[in-house]
């Protein structure tokens, strides 16, 4: 399948702007000739990273009205309609009409979000296609309705534990530059020109000053040079994605939060997919999917291996050095008991609550810390700088 960014006109000479996932060129085509657009120009879609996506808020309120018009029995062609004359948000507009314009054609409503991969992920078109063989689409919006707010609040505590931090390291390395760039300087003129016999510690900082004024620039390109090649080996090269889940995985702190963070995922994903109806191997390879890739990846498919060859899907954990005992534990107990999603959800919460935890234990340390950064800097520079600036001016009065 290849990402194709296209640009067509329609019958009234309206311009339409939107990305489809297809084998071919040929197929674009087509889609686009089935919804009576012309088509302008196309192009594969390497650089998806920059590409805006739908807000989860916009999503969860799409999945709330549809499993309401669901119940209420109101065809799904209509509640699209009404939809789709109600929704702000011009991408998941375009989507809807789109979606609509399918199922017109007698696409499943699984086929046609399948043809929209950057608004509608995995997950969405696997519960959606259970929903529709089971006859049970209302508990699947319901579902997906849930695992997208859990997502949100899952995102905002990620933010509220780095959210400070960057603020207060911005803060303090514009104090420094400032000082350094700035004041330093000023200060260093007037005491060298009463005075050549300074400690040690004030030719350091004079020392500093210096350097730092004299290469700003060449310092910021030097670190634009080294950091956006290695971004763009991070994001697009093919291992990139596994060296970028090492490197932060030894960030002190956050790197045990964020596989706390994947494993809860993991567990939240696949436990509403195995409720739904999914089968083990196709739960396992779209919880598997939902994840960045890095080592929980590359474990999850190897317990899939493992899985279809015939063993337990505990016995398959068991052999996995990377799983905590209690997700173990506990896929045992869902086994045993046959509450397999259930044990699951219960996995999910620990990890929930243990990654509350552990962010007001990382901003609680880390209010003190940058305090003390900021102290220290100011002590060294008033005992290198305002001492002698004292001496001297104690000279002067003199």
């Amino acid at each position: 399948m290849t990402l194709y960014s296209y640009k067509a006109i329609s019958k009234d000479g309206i311009l339409q702007k939107g990305m489809l996932d297809t084998i071919s060129s040929r197929e674009l085509k087509t889609f686009l000739r089935e919804r009576d657009l012309s088509l302008i120009s196309y192009s594969t879609s390497r650089f998806s990273l920059f590409s805006r996506k739908v807000k989860p808020l916009a999503l969860m309120d799409l999945c709330l009205h549809l499993e309401q018009f669901e119940e209420a029995g109101i065809p799904l062609k209509e509640s699209l309609e009404e939809l789709k004359i109600t929704e702000n948000n011009k991408k998941l507009k375009s989507t809807l009409i789109n979606v609509i314009q399918d199922i017109e054609n007698g696409y499943l409503l699984s086929k046609s979000f399948a043809r929209h991969p950057l608004v509608f992920d995995s997950i969405f078109i696997g519960l959606i296609s259970v929903g529709e063989k089971t006859g049970r689409l209302s508990f699947v919006f319901h579902q997906l309705f849930c695992h997208l707010k859990w997502i949100d609040e899952v995102k905002a505590q990620t933010l509220k534990a780095l959210r400070y931090p960057f603020i207060m390291a911005t803060v303090l390395l514009t104090v420094m530059i400032l000082l350094m760039t700035i004041l330093v300087p000023e200060l260093v003129t007037f005491i060298q020109d009463f005075s050549e016999d300074l400690p040690s510690s004030t030719w350091v900082l004079i020392w500093s000053s210096r350097f730092l004024t004299d290469n700003l620039l060449l310092i910021f390109l030097a670190m634009s040079f080294i950091v956006a090649p290695v971004w763009f080996f991070l994001k697009l090269h093919r291992t990139g994605p596994i060296w970028k889940d090492r490197l932060l995985t030894l960030i002190p702190f956050f790197g045990s939060l964020r596989q706390k963070l994947f494993l809860a995922r993991f567990c939240h994903v696949f436990a509403i997919l195995f409720e739904s109806g999914v089968d083990i191997l196709q739960a396992l390879r779209i919880a598997r999917r939902s994840l960045s890739p890095g080592q929980i990846q590359q474990e999850i498919e190897r317990i899939e291996t493992l899985v279809r060859e015939g063993q337990t899907l505990s016995m398959a954990f068991q052999k996995s050095d990377f799983f905590p005992s209690i997700v173990v534990r506990m896929i045992k107990l869902g086994e045993q008991t046959s509450s397999l999603h259930k044990t699951l959800l219960h996995v999910k919460t620990y990890f929930d609550t243990t990654l509350k935890r552990e962010v007001d234990h990382i901003v609680g340390l880390i209010e003190p810390l940058m305090i003390l950064s900021v102290g220290c800097l100011m002590g060294w520079i008033i005992f290198a700088l305002f001492l002698p600036l004292y001496d001297t001016l104690t000279f002067l009065d003199k």
